[in-house]
């Protein structure tokens, strides 16, 4: 049996050469996907994603600059300026991915702060809803949205977080997505996590092509295996997985919108 499922956030511009979109895509549909939100991480990507959603109806697509690859800063307020002018000329859902991430020191955190800033500014000028990374950064990531002085619109994209920091970032108005990483076996206190999300802030994504869930580790991930998430979430909440698939899709487009809806 297939479910009406929304991939939130997968990255389909990558691995093209030795797996065609077209046929990720296809799967995606065979498995229940009825929507994928494929995510820029730079200027160039962003704009493959815009390419994508527009010769795909399934395709929604979003613009950012993740932390990662922000660079030394030398040429900061040019990539800001290209990527406000991106956002304001493609058909885009979302902003991001943006955030921060300490796990890796390829940028250096005072810049990926403003990177993250600048992400949120352009969100709100152009009322879309913002798609956060958080690796190793829970605090100073609260840090930084707490200095917004207000709500923000967007997500927590695959997190990674404690389940003390759950409340905080719901406090700030942000829906939560749970990836692959959920499945793993040392992952109980991400269950945990995710046990206490209200139903109606509650997201699913595969971050394809990383983070296969554990029954298809060792292999690369892709949309199609989101079901093997939506099966634990729905097992770790005490729910049914055809009541969670609505919920999920119906977050889902609450929160990117409704443009793009598939038979």
């Amino acid at each position: 049996m297939t479910f009406r499922l929304f991939d939130t956030h997968c990255h389909l511009t990558w691995h093209t050469e030795e797996d065609p979109i077209g046929d990720r895509i296809s799967r995606a549909k065979d498995a229940g996907i009825r929507r994928l939100l494929t995510v820029g991480v730079d200027l160039e990507s962003s704009l493959q994603c815009a390419k994508l959603a527009k010769e795909h109806s399934e395709v929604s697509a979003s613009v950012g600059i993740h932390p990662n690859d922000l660079g030394d800063g030398s040429d900061l307020q040019s990539k800001f300026a290209d990527l406000s002018t991106l956002a304001k000329n493609q058909d885009f859902c979302a902003i991001g991915e943006t955030g921060l991430d300490f796990f890796r020191e390829w940028c250096p955190p005072p810049i990926q702060k403003s990177g993250f800033e600048f992400h949120l500014r352009l969100g709100r000028e152009l009322e879309l809803p913002v798609i956060i990374h958080c690796r190793d950064a829970g605090q100073a990531v609260l840090e930084v949205l707490r200095g917004t002085n207000s709500t923000v619109n967007g997500v927590m994209h695959c997190y990674s977080e404690s389940p003390e920091l759950v409340q905080a970032f719901l406090d700030l108005g942000l829906h939560i997505s749970f990836a692959g990483n959920l499945t793993y076996p040392k992952s109980s206190p991400l269950r945990e996590a995710a046990s206490l999300v209200p139903s109606d802030r509650l997201l699913i994504e595969t971050d394809a092509p990383f983070l296969s869930p554990q029954p298809k580790r060792g292999k690369r991930n892709e949309p199609a295996y989101i079901v093997h998430t939506l099966s634990c979430l729905a097992e770790v909440r005490g729910e049914t997985v055809e009541a969670l698939a609505k919920t999920t899709y119906k977050n889902s487009e609450a929160l990117f919108g409704q443009n793009k809806q598939s038979n």
